[in-house]
């Protein structure tokens, strides 16, 4: 069966897609379309992080997804049935061009693809979201408490999965952590550079409240691959009222 969003559109034929599927190539992810399989073997359908963002921060119309890779989330995020329009932030320009690929595909006009270094990413210039997904890219930074603070600059509600460090403990800008060895571009699952910074449980948690964040959905940890891993949902701190008189 056809599926809905698919319905009453043109769709290449069988070996048309896996034509451009092979030219963008190799891939990691794993995409349906019109019944038929193309991509990499990583299968992101169904994504449980997905389903938590959905049940934490309900309906918004507008959210912002950071490190979309080749755009599996970014495609959950604006599925057909929601109302939200879709910005996926991407360091890699092969991923926003798989990206594109699929949602062109599938029809999904509500979702666009940008490609962006989030090391040293300006937010502001993308303008304001309802809510923020970042699932598998803060462990992959330097300075991961930069893009904390710049999350907070452009929305009031954020989606964050993140692995954290739990062994010896350097500290770097006052940061508890320590640093892990990347594979760098090369590599399609690894972040740009040759290394990152994993901060500890504690000290992400501390990340977060200077920033302005308060954690109120906290899913417990979980060894995931290299580590363990978190899934927190954060909403701004409201500033105390200021009231006059003595």
């Amino acid at each position: 069966m056809q599926s809905p969003e698919l319905a009453g559109r043109r769709i290449p034929d069988t070996a048309e897609i896996a034509e451009r599927f092979a030219a963008l190539g190799p891939w990691s992810t794993r995409f349906e379309i019109g019944g038929h399989t193309f991509g990499g073997e990583l299968d992101y359908d169904d994504d449980d992080r997905v389903k938590a963002f959905f049940r934490w921060f309900r309906e918004p119309h507008t959210i912002l997804e950071l490190s979309s890779f080749e755009g599996a989330h970014t495609l959950q995020l604006g599925a057909p049935g929601t109302t939200a329009r879709v910005l996926g932030l991407e360091g890699r320009l092969e991923n926003v061009e798989r990206s594109r690929l699929v949602a062109s595909l599938l029809g999904r006009g509500n979702v666009e693809f940008q490609q962006e270094d989030l090391e040293t990413v300006d937010l502001t210039g993308y303008g304001r979201f309802d809510a923020v997904f970042c699932a598998g890219l803060l462990y992959h930074l330097q300075a991961p408490w930069r893009l904390v603070e710049e999350v907070a600059r452009v929305s009031d509600h954020f989606f964050l999965d993140t692995h954290y460090w739990s062994g010896d403990e350097v500290a770097v800008d006052g940061h508890s952590g320590n640093w892990y060895d990347e594979g760098g571009y090369t590599d399609p699952l690894s972040g740009l550079g040759r290394r990152s910074f994993w901060l500890t449980l504690p000290a992400l948690l501390r990340v977060l409240t200077n920033a302005g964040w308060a954690v109120h959905r906290i899913e417990h940890s979980f060894e995931w691959g290299p580590g363990p891993r978190v899934l927190l949902g954060c909403s701004k701190l409201q500033a105390p009222s200021q009231s006059g008189g003595t």
